[in-house]
């Protein structure tokens, strides 16, 4: 006989599926279902993506783990699990309600996957784990963004570059990311990431000719923060979605290695050539510790 849990403990009101999507819709709640070694877990889901997210897996054996991935587009979207969970789904992985009540109307007949909608690897990731090759640092909080940015994960792009890492899980959900050498702006504009809103590049005194098209290629991406002599030759940036530029020449300044003379002219003039209908607001520091936070 299967077994219903719900994760704010008590007890289930109603051992159907359309009673368990109902109540959970209500609740924002999550609840799993056991069926021999199988495990059902559903999630209802309003942050990023309306719906109903769903994991099957075992509990013997080499334990796959699966989530429902829709046949419609895969948008990627941050969202809130009814636990207060931070999960990154494709858009895809939310079915609607009446799928839900069918995958779960199946499981709790047999302990079998529905065929509602195509299985796949739909879970991205969870708050606690780091894929391989990345360290994740998480973010705000659920439903308590950190100031104007969403909650979601930051990490650093330094160090030789890795073509593995453009095509791993957490490439697409970081939301907040740390360019520790300018190499990697090339992959930035390459294989854009679709959640990254904030970007900071610690650039030296290196070219910063190919934060254009990086900059250019974030679909959503909100704030930039550009750290270094660079900053006295910034090219021409395009961006619709850009809202707030902090530009830093460096950390503190030694009198033996003051910036050019009139280098803040000349980063005012560079920002008026860029293309930047949604900026609200830019900062020019000559000193990072003068409050650029990295």
């Amino acid at each position: 006989m299967p077994r219903i849990h719900e994760c704010r403990g008590g007890e289930p009101q109603g051992d159907d599926a359309a009673s368990l999507v109902a109540r959970h819709a209500e609740l924002d709640a999550s609840f799993w279902i056991e069926h021999g070694d199988a495990v059902l877990e559903v999630s209802h889901i309003r942050f990023g993506a309306e719906g109903f997210f769903c994991q099957w897996h075992e509990r013997v054996g080499h334990g796959v783990l699966a989530a429902i991935r829709g046949a419609g587009g895969h948008g990627l979207a941050l969202a809130f699990d009814g636990g207060g969970n931070p999960l990154v789904i494709d858009g895809g992985c939310a079915v609607d309600r009446a799928a839900a009540v069918a995958i779960i109307e199946r499981f709790l007949h047999d302990g079998g996957r529905s065929e509602v909608a195509p299985w796949g690897a739909g879970i991205v990731r969870t708050c606690m784990d780091d894929e391989t090759g990345w360290v994740l640092e998480e973010i705000g909080e659920p439903r308590e963004p950190r100031g104007w940015l969403p909650a979601g994960f930051r990490s650093a792009l330094g160090g030789p570059l890795d073509p593995a890492l453009p095509q791993t899980a957490s490439w697409r959900v970081l939301s907040e990311v740390l360019v520790c050498d300018v190499a990697w702006l090339a992959p930035l504009a390459a294989t854009p990431m679709p959640c990254l809103r904030r970007m900071i590049v610690d650039a030296g005194d290196d070219s910063l000719e190919a934060l254009v098209a990086a900059v250019a290629a974030a679909p959503v991406l909100e704030e930039l923060v550009v750290v270094g002599a660079a900053v006295q030759r910034l090219p021409p940036l395009v961006s619709r979605s850009l809202r707030r530029i902090w530009l830093a020449l460096g950390g503190t300044i030694d009198p033996e290695d003051e910036p050019e003379p009139g280098w803040d002219a000349a980063v005012a003039a560079a920002l008026a050539r860029c293309d930047l209908p949604a900026l609200q607001s830019a900062s020019i520091e000559v000193n990072v510790d003068a409050g650029v936070e990295l």
